[in-house]
């Protein structure tokens, strides 16, 4: 049993020992629960052995003390045994660190060798690449020299071939036909020239080389003109000969190699440069290859300025007949007829606006096609890649050549600006004189029609301007920057290159834009104040003879946004005359100038006008392009030219012949009283169409702020939208401030006309209330009044005892049925703003009209203050249909109490009932002393006649006592 005790004691050493029983330990009551568990599985912990070891000993201590002594013994054994082996790792590892040291030094060592190897290795590749660096630059320039005495060599002998050919032409008299030869008109078996300059596939090395020898020629012709004493007669004469030799086969093969260019560019074809130079010579496309080789020996003549002029030639009168067609069939037209003239002269009498207009479109569609086309020619063709190696070298006496690629690279862009300058600014057959012709043509013809489509033409020739101008930039980025750079080439040289050909661009789309610009706003401004006159003179009415205002500073201001030249249209003054709309009447100027589509008209007109403006000047999207501040000018302008006419020329006319028409006089009649309810009332002297014109006109004026300032409505397109869109804080002060005066001047005017309305009321109320109420009196009672009081009555003072049938009196009921029918009318008219201050105003009057006849003329009697009570009530109810401020009535119907009340009563009612004439209370109080004791001398007992005359009645003696 000891002996499987001790095995199981190896086991738990060789488990952990400790580890494990302190992780058990660590479990607390849950590890003792696991015990069997634990065994079961394998694992066995120290507790548990001295548990076994206890448990196989019976209860004796002898033998438990044996058992124990023989286990500490195996444990003494296996602690011996377990150290014994830890001294030998111990030991083994030592001696494995040594040997680990041993061979980290070794290689410290080697690594330290291999170091101080590079670097003398470095040391003597930076002395020996030094020394090759100098014998590379050694070789380089000896290398030059070589190509430099080749190239020497070869000029040498060319020139002496060329000189050994003028001698022999000297010798034996015959010219040589150069010409023939180069052409190849002469076979080569009977010709005198190097085959370099007759055989087509040496075209390139022949130009070099010529244009080494014109160089020689030059160079060596100007210093025999400077020092021409030292020189031998006889070889300046040879060198003449040789120079006017290599002049003539300049000559020669330059024509030749243009003739080639032209046949084969005439033959057409497709242009395909994306499937590469071997597929260039197909059946059915454009040889570019072969052209792009003609082009570079061409360059080495002149720099080939030569092939530039006929390349642009060609493409013009190839892909654009349409720019000669036009005249052509002038000149055939012409001749077929027998007359003859000028250009001028010919008129097209089945001219078409809208086929030319189609034509127009055409001809800029076909513009921009051909110069995208031409434009990726140019770049393959006239391009510097195919040059760039070929600059030629260098001869004696510092001769070089003048062809390397840093010059060649502006070669494209130069072709393509001579290409569109021709194409557009041509004066005879460009894209400018086909505009120009159809615009002379049209100014042929005359008339308004024509004038119409002329601004048409101009908005169309600008829209597609426009966009050309833009396709070709765009054109001209994509496709005149190279993909490829060779060695030393710069992306940025080539993209300020193209920025240079891009403003030329802007320039000729400015040149062609401005030269239209001011003949568009002249003819806009005119056509537009012609169809605002047309618009009135076709509904009959008479205008004015025009008068010519001062400069409009906002017109002229216009003027510079069209370009240089004279000054921009003023529009005359051509107002409507007064004096026909006086006559007319109100009913036809409703039917007439203040017709709804009349009124209308004109800002139909002003909105195309300002919409053709903004597509001139602002660009075809939103006024956003084109030249901001001359957009905003010119918007101003037709703004502040139709402020002028919608204004002083037609609605200030109007307004002002309305107010005239009134007449602020009444009949010299008085009414006949009462009138009748079934009947139409009386106007008072204001015609209700009256009314119905001033409605229009504020209609007409918010109308005009709606349609053309706009302010409101985004997305409108209007003055204010525009203004504020091109940013102009100028033009946009003053096109408000043109506003604010022309609804300022309007409502002046209009007020001036509801001035005189009021007037005219307040004279015709009179004459109803005061001539047709006096006219009514009753000739009896108010002549005993009369007799008995010795004064004069009035429609109030109605003797005692009088019935009183009517509830009014027939001036104020006659007087209240009229203004209400004349407030239906204003009501309509006015705004509620300016109704309450024309309403409260003719209540004044009307307050002031019948109280100062009260005062001044009438006695009031007790019967006739129930009927002035009753009058006052309605004239009141009526001078409150509309206005705020109706106290002065409140205060009436107070003071006419005065004549209702007994004299015993007077006094409470004047003071108050404590009889205190300063406590403020009473009519004393609210009304005003002063006033309410003139108020109370109009009752008709306030005075009495006696012998001595009218004095007041004793009851009034002691009531002012």
């Amino acid at each position: 049993r000891l002996e499987r005790w001790g095995r199981a004691l190896e086991l738990y050493v060789w488990q952990g020992g400790e580890t494990g029983a302190a992780a058990a330990a660590s479990d607390g009551g849950a590890a003792t629960a696991k015990v069997d568990d634990k065994s079961r599985s394998g694992q066995i912990d120290l507790l548990t052995l001295l548990e076994k070891l206890c448990d196989n000993c019976s209860s004796s201590e002898e033998e438990l003390s044996e058992a124990l002594s023989q286990a500490s013994a195996m444990c003494a054994a296996l602690v011996d045994e377990t150290s014994l082996s830890v001294r030998d790792c111990t030991e083994d590892a030592a001696e494995a660190e040594d040997a680990y040291h041993i061979r980290l030094e070794a290689h410290s060592i080697l690594a330290r060798r291999a170091v101080g190897s590079a670097d003398a290795i470095g040391d003597q590749f930076r002395t020996n690449g030094r020394a090759a660096l100098r014998i590379g630059q050694q070789l380089e320039l000896a290398e030059a020299k070589r190509r430099q005495c080749e190239s020497a060599a070869v000029l040498i002998r060319r020139w002496w071939t060329m000189e050994n050919l003028a001698e022999q032409e000297e010798a034996s008299g015959e010219e040589i036909r150069v010409d023939e030869e180069v052409r190849g008109a002469i076979p080569r078996s009977a010709g005198r020239m190097d085959p370099l300059y007759t055989q087509p596939e040496h075209s390139l090395e022949a130009a070099k080389a010529l244009s080494m020898l014109r160089t020689v020629v030059k160079q060596r012709g100007s210093a025999a003109g400077v020092g021409s004493l030292g020189v031998d007669r006889q070889s300046l004469r040879r060198f003449e000969l040789t120079g006017n030799l290599v002049q003539r086969t300049s000559e020669a093969l330059e024509s030749r190699l243009l003739s080639s260019f032209s046949g084969i560019y005439t033959r057409g074809g497709t242009y395909d440069f994306e499937s590469g130079p071997e597929s260039a010579g197909r059946t059915g496309r454009l040889d570019w290859v072969a052209l792009r080789e003609l082009a570079e020996a061409l360059t080495y003549f002149d720099n080939g300025r030569s092939l530039h002029k006929r390349y642009v030639q060609m493409v013009v009168f190839s892909r654009f007949p349409e720019f000669v067609a036009g005249k052509d069939k002038r000149k055939k037209k012409a001749a077929a007829s027998g007359t003859t003239g000028t250009d001028d002269e010919i008129e097209d009498d089945d001219f078409d606006m809208d086929a030319t207009r189609s034509q127009l479109s055409t001809l800029f569609h076909r513009v921009c096609e051909v110069c995208t086309a031409e434009f990726q020619l140019i770049a393959h063709v006239f391009s510097s890649s195919a040059a760039s190696d070929g600059g030629g070298g260098a001869a004696g006496g510092g001769i070089s050549s003048a062809y390397d690629t840093s010059q060649m690279d502006a070669v494209p862009l130069r072709v393509a600006r001579a290409l569109l300058q021709r194409v557009i600014s041509d004066p005879r057959n460009g894209l400018q004189a086909r505009i120009d012709d159809v615009l002379a043509t049209i100014d042929r013809r005359g008339g308004v029609d024509a004038g119409a489509k002329k601004l048409d033409t101009f908005v169309v020739v600008h829209e597609k301007a426009a966009v050309l101008f833009t396709l070709l930039k765009d054109a001209a980025r994509e496709h005149l920057v190279p993909q490829k750079h060779s060695e030393g080439e710069s992306l940025a040289a080539h993209q300020r290159a193209v920025s240079s050909l891009v403003q030329f661009l802007t320039a000729q789309e400015i040149a062609l834009s401005e030269g239209h610009r001011r003949g568009y706003l002249n003819l806009e401004l005119r056509m537009l104040h012609h169809e605002c006159c047309a618009n009135l003179d076709n509904i009959g009415a008479r205008l004015c003879r025009p008068v010519q205002m001062a400069a409009d500073p906002l017109i002229s201001a216009a003027g510079r946004a069209g370009g240089s030249g004279p000054g921009v249209y003023q529009a005359p003054l051509v107002p409507l005359d007064k004096k026909e709309l006086r006559k007319a009447g109100f009913a036809s100027q409703l039917n007439g100038p203040l017709k709804q589509s009349v009124l209308r008209q004109p800002l139909i007109n002003a909105t195309d006008s300002l919409a053709r403006a903004r597509l001139m000047f602002g660009g075809s999207q939103g006024g956003t392009g084109g030249d901001a501040d001359a957009t905003a000018r010119v918007i101003t302008a037709i703004y502040s030219q139709m402020c002028t006419f919608y204004g002083q020329a037609y609605l200030f006319s109007i307004i002002e012949s309305f107010g005239e028409m009134l007449r602020p006089s009444a009949p010299s009649q008085p009414p006949n009283l009462p009138f009748k309810e079934d009947s139409p009332p009386h106007d008072l002297g204001v015609d209700g169409s009256f009314w119905v014109g001033v409605e229009r006109i504020h209609s007409a004026a918010k109308a005009f702020d709606r349609e053309l300032w706009a302010e409101q409505r985004t997305g409108s397109v209007r003055v204010f939208e525009i203004l504020v869109g091109t940013r102009s804080n100028t033009c946009l002060a003053q096109a408000k401030e043109r506003r604010v005066r022309f609804f300022q001047e309007l409502e002046e005017r209009g007020e001036a006309a509801i001035l005189r309305a009021l007037d005219t009321l307040s004279v015709h109320i009179q004459w109803i209330l005061v001539a047709g109420g006096e006219s009514m009196l009753a000739t009896g009672g108010s002549r005993l009044l009369h007799s008995v009081t010795g004064k004069g009555s009035g429609p109030y003072a109605v003797p005692t005892g009088s019935a009183l049938d009517a509830t009014n009196s027939p001036a104020v009921k006659s007087l209240t049925y009229c203004l209400r029918a004349q407030f239906v009318h204003t009501q309509a008219a006015l705004t509620s703003e300016s109704l309450s201050a024309f309403w409260t105003a003719l209540s004044m009057r009307l307050y002031d009209i019948l109280v100062a006849r009260l005062l001044q003329h009438y006695y009031v009697s007790t019967v006739g203050a129930v009927i002035l009570s009753r009058d006052v009530e309605a004239l009141r109810s009526v001078a409150m249909l509309a206005g705020r401020d109706h106290s002065h009535w409140d205060n009436l119907r107070e003071l006419l109490t005065l004549y209702m009340t007994p004299p015993d009563s007077l006094r409470t009612m004047l003071v108050g009932a404590d009889g205190d004439i300063n406590s403020g209370k009473g009519l004393f109080g609210r009304a005003g002393r002063d006033q309410a004791l003139v108020f109370m001398s109009r009752r008709v007992d306030y005075r009495v006649k006696t012998n001595q005359g009218m004095k007041k009645c004793q009851w009034v003696v002691d009531l002012l006592d």
